[in-house]
């Protein structure tokens, strides 16, 4: 399988203290995600078959955020993961 681009804002090494700019870019990758996310939703409501690539992509996709999160959050979190 050929490496998926990443974008670059998320791409690259974190830092503890994010100038002006690095924020803003923050933010607006967040906002693009809020987008995206409902974009998916109303997709998903729809209840239309998806492709098996589809399939694929999504589940993928769910995976890599959802461990950059809770990676996120066991360092950024002052109670454990339930």
């Amino acid at each position: 399988m050929a490496p998926i681009a990443v974008e670059p804002l998320l791409a690259q090494p974190a830092r503890e203290v994010a100038d002006g700019k690095d924020q803003n870019e923050a933010d607006d990758a967040l906002r693009e995600f809020g987008k995206c996310a409902v974009t998916l939703r109303n997709v998903l409501y729809q209840d239309r078959a998806l492709q098996t690539m589809e399939l694929h992509f999504i589940d993928n996709h769910f995976q890599v955020l959802q461990m950059a999160y809770f990676r996120w959050k066991r360092k950024h979190w002052e109670f454990p993961i339930v």
